[in-house]
């Protein structure tokens, strides 16, 4: 599918948007897109991908998720959207965060991870794409301001549901760059520690998925494909990981085992 990219005029020339060395610590980025827009982005997002994305009609499991997520958020940096958390019917191994904090789980992920540690490490690093408002910055670096503006505004609805489709549906996922993946890795170890849950729950399921993967697992080639994982990314995430004072972690995996028994 392709796209037609829009021109970025003197801000391209000026080299403004063409992905300076990203501070670790830094959520707040250049970013040519409001909060209020992101919002409205998002919001139209989510109409266009929940035609693609079926979400599963099991409340205890949306809620189950949703507390995760909503336990992680009292860890993070900054929550400047109304986070909303989703689990959708697709048994490849993914989540993703769309503009506007609006975050869905696959149902494939909820089955590849043993516990909920290796669940809210997940959840942890796409709810650090829209803390740092990965999504925004990385389109508009790629697209241009006036075709997001444009999208905001509802100008583009034939684009909008194209895009919502190439990024976040099922033709594809959006493809951070490795500086915005290492930060989401960074926030999350920080808001899991924060949060009360112990980081390694993210590089155990790194780990996992490199295990699993060996070129025939399908289930996993959509998450390698949109987080490549490499042996120094892992590494980099357990020496983040080696530098927090020791903490006691509380976390109860009998809701866990029973969300998994219902989606089985």
């Amino acid at each position: 599918m392709k796209l037609a990219k829009w021109l970025l005029g003197p801000l391209a020339a000026l080299g403004i948007l063409a992905g300076c060395a990203t501070s670790m610590t830094d959520i707040k980025g250049f970013n040519m897109i409001s909060i209020e827009q992101e919002k409205e982005l998002g919001n139209k997002f989510a109409v266009e991908i929940e035609k693609q994305q079926q979400p599963v009609n099991d409340p205890e499991v949306q809620r189950y998720v949703d507390k995760v997520g909503k336990r992680l958020l009292s860890g993070a940096r900054a929550v400047e959207f109304d986070y909303v958390f989703k689990v959708v019917k697709d048994d490849s191994v993914n989540a993703f965060a769309i503009p506007g904090g609006r975050v869905y789980v696959h149902t494939g992920l909820l089955k590849a991870a043993d516990n909920e540690t290796e669940l809210a490490g997940v959840l942890a690093h796409e709810i650090n794409h829209a803390v740092a408002r990965h999504g925004t910055r990385q389109m508009t670096q790629e697209y241009g301001y006036s075709l997001v503006l444009s999208l905001v505004l509802g100008d583009n609805p034939n684009m909008l549901a194209q895009l919502a489709g190439q990024l976040f549906g099922k033709a594809g996922m959006m493809s951070y760059s490795r500086e915005y993946e290492n930060q989401a890795d960074f926030l999350g170890v920080e808001t899991m520690y924060k949060a009360g849950y112990n980081p390694n729950g993210l590089t155990s399921f790194f780990q996992k998925l490199n295990a699993m993967d060996g070129g025939t697992q399908s289930n996993v080639a959509r998450f390698f494909s949109t987080h490549p994982l490499t042996s120094e990314r892992i590494q980099r995430v357990q020496a983040e990981i080696a530098k927090l004072p020791p903490q006691r972690y509380l976390t109860d995996e009998t809701e866990f085992k029973k969300i998994k028994g219902r989606l089985k």
